[in-house]
């Protein structure tokens, strides 16, 4: 059976890690709006939600989600190829897979952090900070950098480490139960409701366990609205500002805790879910799609040259 190249391996993934994030991304907001505290400024205590709002963040978390999925797609597919020459064809075990998949995962975050954090802070914004939502992406790491320094784009990169996992055990777990569904089939490849239905197990499980992580990791990356729009006068007192401050990770969960509880680690867990399954789910499915698409335009272009 053909291959694509690294390359076009990674093409193909990023072609349907946008499209599955375009399809969920209103998910996304909502985790997102959950896993952060509530806007310690309000008086409501309510985060209100607009059509504007939940595409609040789309093109630097799209972006983000394309150079994200190439530069993993492109290291992984590499370094499996490279782990598979050495030993002469054999299928790797699931811990090779896993630390196969976090390699790759902890070198594609190093590049793709800081989108992350400006989709954090567009996804994030509430009525005090609508300005933020409605800046575009250079226009607010400028702001981040003037105002907070370089090293802030990169603001919860330590967990995103620790979420290397994520990634690598959805994959890994989805490479192996792929061998399992296909032995002793002809096929060479799964259905696309196989894709779906594995990749969103799959991801669910990975979730679950990396959860308090990423919860924090966003928490890390979201800033709070200290002062008013003169700079002039504290929006918060200093007990709540420093409630809401984070050192990092372990600061994160250790606040978290003392102040919400273990629930506390899980808040915005069901919006984190039903975005993670369906995002999977659509990924897998399509990422068959768009390799067997990629592979004929290369195919056709073969045979014009």
């Amino acid at each position: 059976m053909q291959k694509l190249t690294p390359l076009g391996d990674a093409t193909a993934g990023a072609a349907a890690a946008v499209f599955a994030n375009a399809v969920v991304y209103p998910l996304d907001v909502i985790a997102s709006r959950l896993q952060v505290p509530k806007d310690p400024t309000s008086t409501s205590g309510k985060t209100r939600l607009t059509l504007a709002s939940l595409y609040a963040g789309l093109l630097p978390s799209l972006t983000q989600s394309a150079s994200s999925a190439f530069a993993y797609f492109f290291i992984y597919t590499f370094i499996r190829r490279t782990y598979l020459k050495q030993s002469k064809g054999k299928t790797p075990s699931t811990a090779a897979e896993l630390i196969l998949g976090a390699l790759a995962g902890a070198i594609s975050r190093a590049f793709t952090t800081p989108l992350s954090v400006i989709a954090t802070r567009q996804q994030t914004s509430t009525d005090a900070t609508t300005t933020t939502a409605s800046k575009d992406s250079l226009s607010l790491a400028y702001e981040i950098i003037s105002k907070e320094g370089v090293p802030a784009l990169w603001r919860g990169f330590p967990a995103s480490l620790v979420l290397t996992v994520n990634p690598a055990l959805t994959y890994g777990l989805f490479e192996r139960v792929q061998g399992i569904v296909l032995r002793g089939k002809s096929a060479k490849s799964m259905s696309p409701g196989e894709s779906f239905l594995i990749g969103a197990i799959t991801k669910a499980i990975a979730t679950i366990v990396t959860y308090p992580y990423i919860m924090a990791k966003v928490r890390m990356q979201w800033r709070p609205v200290i002062m008013n729009s003169d700079m002039d006068s504290p929006l918060i007192d200093e007990k709540t500002r420093e409630a809401v401050t984070y050192k990092n990770a372990t600061d994160v969960l250790t606040k978290v805790f003392q102040s919400e509880g273990i629930l506390g680690w899980y808040a915005g867990l069901e919006a984190q879910l039903a975005k993670a399954i369906l995002c999977q789910g659509i990924l897998f499915m399509t990422k068959d799609w768009f390799t067997s698409l990629f592979l004929q335009l290369y195919n056709r272009r073969s045979k014009i040259q």
